[in-house]
């Protein structure tokens, strides 16, 4: 597999997935065209990784689907000033792709892997407004450099922490999958209101639920 395989393959994925999706945002399309999604995947996946194929990172953590994560940022209302904060980021590929939309992405992840290689593979392709921080708990997210104008979660929850809302400026948005265990997944907006967050359903869809979301305490000592 050569270049010319991946570049062909990519721009397949943009014309055959993304756009058949409802896409719009000009910006977002080509930041998918160009961000070389090979990069963030081991190499036993590389001959399918612009396929609409699962890609297992680590033990049940999967990456979002490439157009399913285009028609989830196309509902966020993104803006070039905006500072974000990725939970469950992996290996940085939706950190990549926020990297061209807004003026800073940071990260979090709880496998030191994933974040060793998230950091190596953005600063090896010149994402240089990426830093990727481990949490052994993702529910404690990133208080050093909040608040957030946005906090994407890259995965699913069935609630969501009062140390998250805490990290988000006042009326700043959250996006997650909301999912209880007997109902489809509800891609929502969530918009701070003070000490609340009022919510809005975007559309339905099913990420691969976040294990330390689950029975999640609030109150964690964060580790900055």
């Amino acid at each position: 597999m050569n270049n010319n395989f991946f570049d062909t393959a990519r721009n397949n994925m943009v014309n055959n997935q993304i756009l058949p999706n409802g896409v719009k945002d000009f910006d977002l399309i080509n930041s998918f065209d160009i961000i070389k999604k090979e990069l963030f995947v081991p190499e036993a996946n590389k001959e399918v990784v612009y396929s609409d194929s699962d890609i297992e990172l680590a033990p049940k953590r999967f990456m979002v689907r490439t157009f399913i994560l285009a028609k989830m940022f196309d509902h966020c209302s993104f803006s070039k000033s905006d500072s974000i904060l990725v939970i469950g980021c992996l290996t940085g590929y939706s950190m990549a792709i926020l990297s061209k939309l807004v003026s800073y992405v940071f990260g979090v992840e709880n496998n030191k892997k994933l974040v060793d290689r998230a950091n190596e593979t953005l600063s090896q392709i010149g994402c240089l407004n990426c830093s990727v921080f481990f949490r052994s708990n993702l529910v404690m997210g990133n208080t050093k450099n909040s608040p957030y104008d946005k906090i994407f979660i890259e995965g699913s929850i069935k609630s969501l922490p009062k140390i998250l809302v805490k990290q988000l400026k006042e009326d700043g948005e959250i996006y997650t999958v909301l999912k209880d265990d007997d109902y489809v997944g509800e891609f929502v907006r969530g918009q701070k209101i003070g000490s609340i967050i009022s919510y809005t359903k975007l559309f339905n869809t099913n990420l691969s639920e976040l294990e330390d979301f689950i029975n999640h305490e609030n109150g964690f000592e964060n580790e900055d």
